[in-house]
């Protein structure tokens, strides 16, 4: 039998922890879902730790649960980041090759990689992804792969992700209290996209909405990568706490009339049976039709589309004829996907489900609360990671990883 790989992804969401254990078999080629978890988190907020404690906490029970079900002991994990500090460009390098012999090597896509991070950078933020979009040789553009080409200026143009190194540090320090090692911070989004959105997609052009519960991250791609990302500080809770204070209930119980009852969209409801919600004294009742719910839900969910809609006008990417990808907890409100399409006037929408091809994995994971982990540890061995030149050294893993891309994949 082939030797087998336990790997472990945390996401470190808005206001919840989950984690995906799964084995990887290099020999059958296969990613194995062993166990999943998830819990509320009072130590996260948009992304960010507010109280380390509570984060650590949430970190070591969300851990234990994963462990005890997948009976496997992880000491470190792929950690997920998202959240408002986030931030990301498009950069461009070039390098010239001065020798005689003008066959392009690894050494070289590296130096004019380098050359693409030579900006300044705030001593607070950090590089998590450097991510090749594509290369051109003597003004030629379009190489995809320019190893053992022969040119004299080499040339390349990148997608860096950077985040506020004391953000990252301080979810660090709860993983770490946690009783736990972060092989490195990956950004949530990227991985997400890696695993739910086709090459076609990418290649024609598209926009990934992960509509989580205090964040929105949204991601453009075009001829074959990405080219924009943007976090927006509103998510699926500002619908929840819309109702709570509309109906005068609990936020657990709006939260469970939403996932029950709500949809964006009028054409949606079909059946408009009253229904019975407890007031926030905990006796009182009072009766309220699904189409009511509109009233609190459509502004919010409004208000959520025209800033993805302002993001995407602002890049240089309006035009998508892909459509839209939508995955996270708030996409499963009803009629998201369909919102979508009006709202950012789009030809096509659809649900992002997690490509099966790498997976073997028990239908509990394969849903929007775990697509977020479960990309996380699909992502070191799908085919972009090699093209992600990820900076923390909170491992070398990653490093590793670039040079094999250079040396072997080519």
């Amino acid at each position: 039998m082939g030797k087998s790989e336990i790997i472990a992804g945390l996401d470190m969401g808005s206001g919840k922890v989950t984690c995906i254990i799964a084995e990887r078999d290099d020999e059958h080629n296969k990613l194995k879902v062993l166990a999943g978890a998830s819990v509320p988190c009072r130590g996260l907020k948009g992304g960010v730790v507010v109280n380390i404690e509570e984060a650590a906490s949430a970190v070591e029970r969300v851990m234990d649960a994963a462990e005890g079900k997948a009976n496997e002991v992880v000491g470190e994990v792929y950690m997920g980041v998202r959240g408002a500090h986030i931030q990301a460009f498009d950069s461009k390098g070039a390098y010239n090759i001065a020798r005689t012999d003008k066959e392009i090597t690894s050494e070289d896509v590296a130096n004019v990689i380098e050359t693409a991070k030579a900006f300044q950078l705030s001593p607070d933020r950090e590089i998590l992804h450097v991510i090749p979009q594509g290369f051109s040789l003597d003004r030629q553009r379009g190489v995809p792969n320019p190893i053992g080409m022969e040119g004299a200026l080499l040339e390349v143009g990148v997608h860096i992700i950077t985040a506020s190194s004391p953000a990252i540090n301080n979810l660090v320090k709860s993983v770490s209290k946690g009783g736990f090692r972060v092989v490195a911070p990956i950004y949530t989004l990227l991985a997400v996209g890696e695993l739910v959105v086709s090459e076609e997609e990418k290649e024609l052009g598209c926009i990934l909405m992960d509509a989580g519960g205090q964040t929105t991250s949204i991601a453009i791609y075009s001829e074959g990568g990405i080219h924009f990302s943007r976090e927006i500080s509103i998510g699926g809770d500002s619908i929840t706490r819309d109702i709570a204070y509309g109906l005068g209930t609990k936020i657990e119980s709006a939260q469970e009339i939403k996932e029950k009852y709500g949809a964006v969209l009028s054409k949606i409801i079909e059946e408009d049976k009253p229904i019975v919600i407890t007031k926030l004294d905990g006796r009182t009742k009072k009766e309220v039709k699904p189409r009511e719910l509109l009233d609190f839900i459509q502004p919010r969910a409004e208000e959520i589309f025209e800033k993805v809609s302002q993001a995407v006008q602002a890049s240089s990417y309006p035009d998508l004829p892909g459509g839209a990808i939508l995955t996270g907890g708030a996409a499963l409100l009803r009629g998201m996907p369909e919102a979508a399409e009006v709202m950012l006037d789009l030809n096509q929408s659809r649900l992002g489900l997690p490509a099966q091809e790498l997976l073997q994995c028990p239908e509990e994971y394969m849903t929007q609360s775990y697509i977020g982990a479960l990309a996380l540890v699909c992502y070191p061995y799908l085919k972009n990671w090699t093209a992600d030149v990820s900076a923390p050294a909170r491992g070398g893993a990653m490093e590793k990883k670039f040079w094999r891309w250079l040396k072997d994949l080519f």
